[in-house]
């Protein structure tokens, strides 16, 4: 009965797990096919965000004071991020046009997901394998920038995927994980809702100034996304603080407000479309 116990939990989490991750890849797939022009490069909106999450996971593999029974909670279900990797770079590959710079940040994201299949629990992660993480994740990340920013820069870039946004995601996508995991690092959910308001903040300051720039140049737009885009990130900061400052120890890891501001910060593609 305790195994079967067990079990039915497991499929439970594996499911939970799979939610964000499938949701990513849906909405990037929808947004792509409704609205992207014809022979467009195509970047996910997303890929930012998911190599955040990574380098944070890897971070508290490696520095984390965690026993053997929370490094396999973890584990568990950071091997999920494997499905967004693949997911991503099979839909590029098969449906939009092909482009080798952005292929080889998807196939670095595949090869960085990987890594959780290979740590075992019971061992602290290695530094070389955290250092080589590290530096896989950042030259993605390098090579994501210089495609959106200098290679196919656009005023309208500045909304539909801003780094600030994208930023705050994957701090809330590895938080999100941590708390499924049930992870007892407390201080470093409370480290890591601060880093999304401060996020938030700059978010907050960044679009704010591309929006002005826009209405320089269009004056006649709608502000009407804007201002809901605005709401939206107005009920994650609310929600934010209500972890951070909320009474008990239990407050920092609340799943129902974890989950709907990480829901609340997957809409920010659909600003502008």
């Amino acid at each position: 009965m305790s195994h079967d116990h067990d079990s039915q939990k497991k499929y439970e989490i594996a499911i939970h797990a799979l939610l964000p991750l499938v949701t990513m890849l849906f909405i990037q797939m929808l947004l792509n096919y409704t609205t992207a022009p014809a022979n467009m490069i195509f970047i996910s909106p997303y890929l930012l965000a998911f190599l955040v999450a990574v380098v944070i996971s890897i971070f508290v593999l490696w520095k984390g004071q965690i026993c053997p029974g929370q490094a396999g909670r973890l584990l568990f279900v950071f091997k999920f991020f494997l499905i967004f990797a693949v997911g991503n770079l099979a839909y590029s590959l098969a449906f939009t046009p092909k482009h080798i710079p952005m292929a080889m940040v998807s196939i670095a994201a595949i090869l960085i997901s990987l890594i959780y299949w290979n740590i075992s629990n019971t061992e602290r992660l290695a530094n070389a394998v955290a250092y080589g993480c590290f530096a896989i994740c950042g030259l993605a990340i390098v090579q994501y920038l210089v495609i959106y920013w200098v290679e196919i820069p656009s005023l309208f870039n500045g909304i539909r995927a801003n780094n600030f946004a994208q930023l705050l995601l994957g701090i809330l996508l590895a938080g999100w994980y941590l708390m499924l995991a049930k992870s007892r690092l407390d201080g470093f959910f409370k480290l890591l809702v601060q880093l999304a308001l401060l996020m938030l903040i700059l978010n907050y300051v960044w679009v704010a100034f591309v929006l002005y720039q826009q209405l320089q140049m269009m004056p006649e737009m709608s502000l009407v996304p804007y201002l809901i885009y605005f709401g939206i990130q107005f009920v994650i900061f609310a929600i934010l603080a209500w972890l951070l400052l909320g009474k008990g120890d239990k407050q920092i890891k609340n799943p129902l407000g974890w989950s709907a501001a990480l829901a609340l910060a997957m809409l920010y593609p659909f600003t502008n479309i």
